[in-house]
């Protein structure tokens, strides 16, 4: 008796083990917030108001008209800001961006609105408007970075007037305005980039104009906006561009979707095509790109009219997934470990009111999660997700927003925001649309635009171990005369002169992604560290 209570006992304790164990690695939605509408695009997150604590902030269509920033722990209201004037709806249908705009240690929310013609500077603290800009109206994305050399932020986003404007982001004065194509929309994010090595910034948009010859992706030097070149598609484009380095030429190369469900890799330097790939029927998500396998080689995440797939560098499919009842994932995918084995994984909303995740390596479910089910209504996701731990318990969330939108009887929409428990994961996090304030839509080579812009000079430098837990080390024989990381975001978070065999202390710094610049001859390179 006392061997079969025993056995019985073990038994009991393996099966709780692996029912925890189960249950660590299942979805749990922690928190749910009520909207008026659906909202489209991503959210973005940051401590704005410097509590130690990530806040959320999305906009909502016109049957709600507010931007909202959510304490991202528990859901709570911090304030919500209704754009529109009086009797008329205000359409906050572009992902927001976080920035310090005027370098005094507040952050700052950026807002492009479409019917109410109007870009929004937001006091992070409170809510309250720092400045807003007359605008043509916008879909476009902002992103921010100091193009133009004069130590100052500017934020570029495109128009329905075929425009990209430029906007001084310590006072909403416009700097300029540059056609692109004038019988057009630029729907795209500027993406910011040296698009050929030369020390200066560009940026890189795409038309959305349906007819003969209108569909292009341009290339502009961010200085004085000149033409650098421009490359004709066969379809419209409506976000924009994916960024590495592929073929290590230190030169990156730019990955877009069209209409025609086509995939394009060009040369950033000259816009010339690399290869492009065929996918379903249209591909209207901004393209991801991360090492999915962790051999060293970027890989490509796209969202086709029915599915989720990824390619090799030189456009060979890796994997498919169908996502469940033909659903979309219009806003593409954010790229995260969230199951503890140091490879990233794939999170996005569909069409049809779920959250699913998918092994990088290999497009296999995670998990699935049906929150149209849990509204007990339609419930549309035509929005990206959020990753990070959003509560500070070790444990790695998505955030996400769904809804649904009549056209035109608006007063029938609703939304609603959820927060759910994804798993124990290595990261790192994913706050913003298309990962970064430059839109670059990469966890490959990714410089934030918060750090001194610099011509990057490119070295076989390696940290290890990488992850990091406590410290890391270079692999490097050179003199070091200064080290400064950089959070997620472009907060200096270290800064050290000298480098010793000792290595570099990072266990006080939270999980996740961490830019490393090194400093020695006088020559600045950079590389990352995944901070466990």
């Amino acid at each position: 008796m006392w061997h079969i209570k025993n056995h019985l006992f073990v038994l009991f304790v393996i099966c709780l083990f692996f029912t925890m164990s189960l249950n660590a690695q299942l979805p749990q939605i922690k928190w749910w917030y009520d909207t008026h509408d659906s909202s489209f695009g991503q959210s973005a997150a940051a401590d704005i108001d410097n509590d130690g604590k990530f806040e959320i902030v999305f906009g909502c269509y016109r049957n709600d008209s507010c931007v909202y920033a959510l304490n991202a722990e528990n859901g709570t209201l911090l304030w919500k800001y209704n754009t529109h004037p009086a009797g008329a709806e205000g359409c906050n249908d572009v992902a927001p961006i976080i920035y310090d705009v005027d370098d005094d240690d507040t952050l700052e929310v950026i807002v492009p609105s479409s019917c109410n013609a109007k870009t929004f500077c937001f006091k992070g603290l409170d809510g309250s408007v720092k400045w807003q800009t007359p605008t043509a109206g916008s879909d476009s994305p902002p992103t921010i970075a100091d193009i133009d050399n004069d130590g100052k932020p500017e934020i570029l986003h495109g128009g329905f007037d075929g425009k990209v404007i430029c906007i001084n982001a310590e006072n909403g004065s416009i700097a300029w305005q540059q056609t692109v194509y004038q019988n057009s929309w630029v729907q795209t994010a500027p993406t910011v980039l040296d698009v050929d090595g030369n020390g200066q910034l560009d940026f890189v948009v795409a038309t959305w104009a349906f007819g003969t010859d209108t569909s292009k992706v341009y290339a502009f030097r961010g200085d004085n906006h000149s033409l650098i070149w421009s490359k004709p598609m066969a379809d419209v484009m409506y976000h924009g561009t994916a960024v590495a380095d592929f073929d290590k030429d230190n030169k990156p190369e730019l990955v877009i979707g069209t209409y025609d469900g086509k995939l394009y890799m060009l040369n950033a330097e000259d816009g010339s095509e690399v290869w492009n790939f065929q996918a379903n029927y249209y591909i209207g998500a901004p393209a991801v790109i991360a090492d999915l396998n962790n051999n060293g080689i970027c890989e490509i995440i796209y969202c086709d009219a029915w599915g989720v797939g990824a390619l090799t560098a030189l456009g060979s499919p890796l994997w498919y997934y169908t996502i469940p009842g033909y659903g979309t994932a219009f806003r593409g995918v954010a790229v995260s470990c969230i199951n503890e084995d140091n490879i990233p994984d794939v999170a996005f909303g569909t069409s049809k009111g779920q959250v699913i995740v998918l092994n990088g390596n290999n497009g296999t479910e995670i998990w699935n999660l049906d929150l149209a089910a849990h509204y007990g209504d339609t419930l549309e996701f035509d929005h990206a997700p959020l990753i990070a731990d959003f509560d500070n318990n070790d444990t790695l969330d998505i955030f996400i927003v769904g809804g649904f939108t009549e056209y035109p009887n608006f007063s029938a929409n609703y939304g609603r925001a959820y927060m759910i428990s994804a798993g124990i994961g290595n990261g790192p996090d994913w706050l913003m649309f298309q990962h970064d304030v430059r839109r670059q839509s990469s966890l490959c080579e990714f410089i934030p635009s918060a750090i001194p812009d610099a011509k990057i000079t490119h070295q076989n430098l390696t940290i290890y171990p990488n992850p990091a837990k406590d410290k890391f080390y270079f692999n490097t024989d050179n003199k070091i005369e200064m080290i400064k990381i950089f959070n997620a975001l472009g907060k200096l978070v270290i800064s050290e002169h000298h480098y010793s065999n000792e290595g570099i202390d990072v266990q006080n710094l939270d999980k996740g992604l961490y830019f490393v610049q090194i400093y020695f001859n006088n020559i600045l390179y950079n590389c990352k560290f995944i901070k466990e």
